[in-house]
Order: structure tokens, then sequence, then C-alpha cells
């Protein structure tokens, strides 16, 4: 994919306003566009009503996405993960391993 700046997020934004629609960013490689634009992630999600961000693309965890968004977003989206059977069993050491780059490697602001 493209790396986009945080002006074309804001056109995103107007754009879903305009058309009463949510905005939506799969930050697969959030942490590798905001260093290729030399900006703080969270710029990259300014007006976004919802992301979903790896762990393990950029930032070198084993594995592990975060769903960010409102409270009822995320819930909902948690009730429908574990309807169509997507949980894992016993996640928690391969979790564990998740907030570690998030400390220790990303720039402190």
């Amino acid at each position: 994919g493209d790396v986009v700046a945080p002006e074309y997020m804001a056109r995103a934004r107007a754009l879903c306003d305009k058309h009463g629609l949510a905005l939506h960013v799969d930050g697969a490689r959030l942490w590798n566009a905001a260093a290729a634009l030399g900006v703080p992630p969270r710029a990259l999600l300014v007006g976004v009503d919802s992301a979903s961000v790896c762990l393990s693309k950029g930032l070198g965890a084993p594995v592990g996405s975060v769903l960010v968004g409102s409270a009822e977003f995320v819930a909902r989206a948690k009730f429908l993960r574990k309807a169509v059977g997507g949980s894992m069993r016993q996640g928690g050491v391969l979790a564990a391993a998740g907030p570690f780059p998030l400390k220790e490697d990303l720039p402190k602001p």
C-alpha cells in the first residue's frame, strides 16, 4: 500500500462526513507510515472513527493487532468476532509480548 499523509486523511474524513459514513483505517503498517512521514502515529489517525493496528509489522512483536474506536464499537466487534468463532485459546502468553514494543521501541513524545 501507499503511505498517505494526514492531509489526505482530512479529505477522507470530510468525504465521510458529507455522506454520513464512518471512517476506518487499516493501520497494519501504521508504524512504518509514521516513520516514513516523520510524524507520530496518532497524527495518521486524527478524525478516524476506528482503526486496527498491527503489533508485529514494524514493531517486532511476534503476533497481535489492536482494534481502537469507541467503547460501543469495540464491544460490538468483540461480540461479532466470537459469534463467528474468532478467538484464540490461551493467547495470553503471545499477547504479553504486544505491549513491549509500544513501551520500548517507539520514540518518546
